[in-house]
């Protein structure tokens, strides 16, 4: 009499529980998948948005200490920045500022323009208050300039 070998494997139930078993891991695997790319996206426009201030704060920085006369319009929400050689200017929108020609995608709930200290409505200024908006962080940039000896003499 001959005996059969039996082979070893694997009956249904066992394969159903391990196929089971890998599907509830790849799942488990694409939910933090999903979890970890919604905080790289928040991450990148978080920087995004400080970039942007940040770009706009220097910007001011470099112009207020690099012209003579600066002057607000407060109908057109537009900064001047004057030198015998170039002009700049800040055109003020909703949801973006203007300078020149680039564009600073930074919506400001409140500016304020001062002169000597004194909070002005338009005219000559050395120094300004902007206020971001909630989304942005509501944020402050305050910007100054001391004036020199011939701002006085001449206006």
């Amino acid at each position: 009499m001959q005996l059969k070998k039996k082979l070893q494997a694997f009956t249904l139930s066992e394969m159903l529980v391990v196929l089971l078993l890998t599907v509830v891991v790849v799942g488990l695997a694409f939910a933090i998948l999903n979890l970890v790319q919604q905080q790289m996206n928040t991450a990148k426009n978080n920087f995004e948005k400080n970039t942007e201030l940040n770009q706009l704060r220097q910007a001011l920085w470099t112009d207020f200490r690099t012209y003579p006369k600066i002057s607000y319009i407060g109908n057109s929400q537009q900064l001047l920045l004057e030198s015998e050689a170039s002009n700049t200017s800040y055109t003020f929108f909703d949801s973006y500022i203007l300078r020149n020609t680039d564009t600073l995608f930074i919506a400001i709930e409140e500016k304020k323009f001062y002169l000597e200290g004194k909070q002005v409505p338009s005219g000559l200024v050395n120094a300004m208050s902007l206020k971001t908006e909630k989304e942005m962080g509501s944020r402050n940039v305050f910007v100054y300039r001391e004036n020199a000896a011939n701002f006085y003499m001449n206006n």
